[in-house]
C-alpha cells in the first residue's frame, strides 16, 4: 500500500505540470528546460520512495536530455525540443496517473468512511469530540465504541493502520470539529 503522505504528494508534483504550460508562450527551449528539471524533481522523488514509476520517468527524462533534433526540419532545434518535451510530458503523466488510479478509490472511499465516523463521534457523544485534541483520541473512541469496530477493523485492513491516522487526520478539520 502507497503511504497516503506520498500518494498526496505525488498527486500534488502532477498537479505541478500545469504550470508548465505557460511556458510555451515564452522564448523557444524555455518549456524543454522547465520541463527536464520538473522530471529530474519527479524522478528523484519517485527514486527516493522507491516507487514503480521511476524508471518510466527515468526514461523520458534520458529522452529529453539525448534529444538532438535531428530529422526535425520544421521549427528552429530549440522549438522542436519544446515539442518534444511536450509529449515526455504527457506520457509521465500518464504512467503516473494510472499507476496512481488504484489508490485514488481506496483513499477516497476512505475518507469518506472516516468522516462517517467523526460525524457519529459527534452524533453520539455531542460534547465530547471537543474535548478530544489529537488523531489518537478520535481513534481510541472508535476503537472503544462497538458499533464502530467494524468499520476501524475494515479500514486498517485496507490502507492499515498509518494511513488510516493519515486520512482520519486530513477529514477531522471537514467534519467540522472545532478544536481540531
Amino acid at each position: 500500500m502507497l503511504n497516503y503522505a506520498v500518494y498526496l504528494h505525488l498527486n500534488g508534483l502532477l498537479a505541478n505540470i500545469s504550470e508548465l504550460t505557460p511556458q510555451l508562450k515564452n522564448m523557444a527551449g524555455v518549456y524543454a528546460r522547465s520541463a527536464e528539471t520538473y522530471l529530474n524533481l519527479l524522478q528523484n522523488f519517485t527514486d527516493e520512495h522507491r516507487l514503480p514509476v521511476s524508471s518510466d520517468v527515468a526514461v523520458e527524462l534520458q529522452k529529453l536530455i539525448s534529444f538532438d533534433g535531428k530529422g526535425q526540419p520544421r521549427n528552429s532545434p530549440r522549438k522542436e525540443r519544446d515539442i518534444f518535451a511536450v509529449g515526455c510530458i504527457e506520457r509521465v503523466q500518464q504512467k503516473v496517473k494510472s499507476y496512481l488510479e488504484k489508490y485514488d478509490k481506496t483513499y477516497t472511499e476512505c475518507a469518506d468512511v472516516c468522516r462517517q465516523l467523526a460525524a457519529q463521534i459527534i452524533t453520539f457523544y455531542g460534547d465530547v469530540p471537543q474535548a478530544l485534541n489529537t488523531v489518537d483520541e478520535f481513534l481510541s473512541v472508535v476503537r472503544a465504541t462497538d458499533s464502530l469496530k467494524p468499520y476501524y477493523a475494515q479500514l486498517v485492513g485496507v490502507v492499515g493502520i498509518f494511513n488510516l491516522r493519515s486520512v482520519f487526520d486530513s477529514v477531522l478539520p471537514q467534519a467540522g470539529i472545532k478544536n481540531y
